[in-house]
């Protein structure tokens, strides 16, 4: 009677390990190592937008872009005369590696400032896990020129691109908008709209690299008068006071 009580309690004991390992891989238990192979990573995705499709020179774009998995981010801007120039990442904000999910841009303490020309800009987005190297050693300017024409940029970017990933890993987007071919700033009613403001007071906006505003009647206006002094924006991120003289016909 002994040894058959035994049995059975040795067999109820290995009943219920069975049991037990059951319900341990039903409830989804690692397996061990080297059973199942790797989960094949989510393909990389990236998409870019802008809050409005079409602007007026002057006026402060936001850039959306919306990313699957953690990546390092590039964004280009293509103006409509073919200046290629790198907005993100930028002087202002230089951390490019992102988290999943939606971000927006400027992230800090700038502006993206719609300026001349007028016409379709377009902007493309660069997405990899792996840091592409396309920063620029240094920032001589808040928004790194890259090329004169889309085409000197796209090798250039290429060939960047393929000296770190042969095997292509990026995704990419584009997205573009319009530009108003005249704009004009109404000032604050702080300002007599029958007298200029005194030459100290710069325009009272941010600028964009390049900028030039003048102060003509009753209202600002983009560009370089005639003769006449003017506000330039450099790439220092200041307003610059200059005056131009037009002699002759």
């Amino acid at each position: 009677m002994m040894k058959g009580s035994t049995a059975r309690i040795v067999l109820l004991l290995l009943l219920g390990l069975v049991v037990t390992s059951a319900l341990v891989v039903a409830q989804g238990t690692p397996a061990p190592l080297g059973i199942l192979p790797t989960p094949t990573p989510q393909p990389l995705t990236v998409t870019v937008w802008t809050d409005k499709s079409a602007y007026v020179v002057g006026e402060n774009a936001t850039i959306y872009f919306t990313v699957s998995q953690a990546a390092y981010i590039y964004i280009y801007d293509v103006q409509p005369d073919g200046v290629v120039r790198l907005i993100f990442p930028n002087a202002y904000s230089q951390q490019n590696y992102v988290s999943a999910g939606t971000h927006a841009l400027p992230n800090g303490s700038y502006q993206f400032t719609i300026a001349p020309p007028a016409g379709t800009e377009q902007l493309q987005i660069i997405a990899s896990p792996l840091n592409l190297g396309l920063t620029p050693p240094a920032y001589y300017e808040p928004f790194p020129l890259v090329g004169m024409t889309p085409q000197a940029a796209t090798s250039q970017i290429q060939v960047q691109i393929m000296g770190i990933t042969p095997v292509p890993n990026y995704a990419s987007d584009w997205t573009s908008f319009t530009i108003a071919n005249a704009y004009s700033y109404t000032p604050p009613s702080y300002y007599n709209p029958y007298n200029p403001p005194s030459t100290s007071t710069y325009p009272p906006f941010y600028g964009y690299p390049g900028a030039t505003w003048y102060w003509n009647g009753s209202m600002w206006v983009a560009g370089v008068p005639t003769t006449g002094w003017y506000w330039y924006f450099g790439t220092d991120g200041s307003w610059h006071f200059r005056i131009t003289f037009h002699f002759g016909n």
